[in-house]
């Protein structure tokens, strides 16, 4: 009878460590599609250990060491939880030094980002034939051209933004007889950057917003701002049809771009090629002329960088005798850009002196508040099998060497265990009993 509740006693004190060692989740519902297969099997245990596992067992009960034998498997349990959690809250607490420097690190690709701002446009009002009239001289007859440049006007809340015109340059005619080709020459400029595209928060994934709506100042300033820059880029394309029947789609023809500084501080930028040319002709007249405010007379051209082939007329003969071209089809692609550097010093910039701040604001714009209860998630997931592994381990690890199966004691078992058990054995041959064999 003692040996039955003995084993039971013990049963009831390994299982429950068993169970959480061996324990299989729950079954989840089946996924459309398995990439991994898990299986866990339960090993038998030989005999002859679990002949020997009982032997000790009966004789810890009789010795009655039952209560203290659990009260070190717990401990031991408990031990190994705390030491656990100590060694991932330190390696966690230089995580967290890590992860705000990665947040400093994200923000500031999200600064860069607003930095940044294109726009395609695609829809080119007026657009018309190349040239006015059809030409029975050739597909690259230059006589009554059409084009003359473009005009970009841009707008926010009905307030001009930008305007940008430009015009083929007529003092480069030579190159338009000899090699077929034109350049274009700007004629004006006027830009408003406090009301521009930037900062960009389309970049970041974030909807344009009232002010009302958020607590983050969106607007441009220069003291958080510098280098502002804008730019253009235009691409010119035709299809044609040869006199051989041979078409041509969609082929580019040429490109045109250009970027300007714009001055730190001013309120609107304005160019004017026509005023850059009289400045030049005054300074020839009179070269100590100044602006009312003292600085030089500006004399620095915008340049449009490249060239563009004339479009190609189509070959349309409109009777027999007669080899007749056409007005020559074309279109227009156009990317206007706004760029800037975010400013380091922190006497002006109040978003990099407060930048944590900032990062958090940019966050709850993006509707992805609550980064830390997901980073602390995070750091459960990676671990929880660490600590839940090692405490079971070390538990297990109490019971075998209170068991006498671990290979650290004496004669297999715990220094402790031993003691008690000799100590249990000699008060056992005193009261005329036979002292239990000790397990080989």
């Amino acid at each position: 009878m003692r040996l039955k509740n003995a084993r039971a006693a013990f049963t009831a004190m390994i299982m429950p460590i068993v169970l959480l060692a061996t324990a299989q989740p729950a079954p989840q519902p089946q996924q459309m599609m398995q990439t991994d297969t898990w299986q866990v099997s339960v090993n038998e245990m030989e005999q002859h250990r679990r002949e020997r596992i009982t032997s000790v067992a009966e004789e810890l009960q009789e010795a009655g060491m039952t209560r203290s034998f659990g009260t070190d498997i717990l401990k031991a349990v408990g031990f190994s939880a705390i030491s656990t959690l100590v060694d991932v809250v330190a390696t966690e607490t230089v995580n967290l030094a890590k992860y705000r420097k990665r947040q400093k690190e994200e923000w500031m690709r999200m600064i860069q980002n607003e930095c940044n701002y294109t726009d395609s446009i695609s829809s080119i009002k007026g657009l018309k034939d190349f040239y006015k009239e059809n030409s029975s001289y050739g597909a690259l007859d230059p006589s009554n051209i059409n084009f003359d440049g473009i005009t970009i006007r841009g707008m926010r809340n009905d307030d001009e933004v930008v305007f940008i015109t430009c015009h083929i340059d007529t003092t480069r005619l030579e190159h338009l007889f000899r090699h077929s080709k034109f350049h274009l020459v700007i004629d004006s400029i006027a830009f408003n950057p406090y009301i521009c595209h930037l900062p960009n928060l389309a970049a970041n994934g974030i909807r344009l917003m009232e002010k009302s709506e958020n607590e983050r100042d969106n607007s441009f300033s220069f003291s958080e701002r510098n280098h502002l820059t804008i730019g253009m880029e235009m691409e010119l394309y035709s299809s044609w049809i040869n006199e051989a029947v041979m078409i041509q789609q969609n082929v580019k023809l040429g490109t045109f771009k250009f970027n300007v500084t714009i001055p730190d501080h001013v309120e609107i930028y304005h160019y004017s090629r026509a005023q850059i040319q009289r400045n030049i002709d005054m300074l020839a007249k009179d070269p100590t002329l100044r602006n009312p405010d003292g600085s030089p007379l500006n004399t620095q051209f915008v340049e449009m960088e490249g060239d563009c082939f004339v479009v190609p007329r189509s070959f349309m003969p409109l009777c027999q005798n007669e080899r007749m071209w056409g007005t020559g089809e074309y279109n227009i692609k156009v990317k206007f850009r706004e760029t800037c550097q975010f400013s380091q010093n922190e006497t002006t910039n109040a978003k990099l002196k407060h930048w944590h701040k900032d990062y958090q604001q940019l966050r709850k714009m993006q509707k992805k508040s609550g980064e830390v209860n997901e980073y602390f998630r995070t750091i459960w997931n990676q671990n929880k099998d660490n600590i839940i592994k090692t405490t079971v381990k070390q538990g297990l690890n109490t019971s075998l060497q209170s068991a006498g199966l671990s290979s650290t004691g004496s004669a297999g078992m715990s220094a402790a265990a031993a003691a008690k058990m000799k100590a249990g054995a000699a008060g056992a041959g005193a009261a005329g009993a036979i002292p239990p064999a000790m397990p080989k």
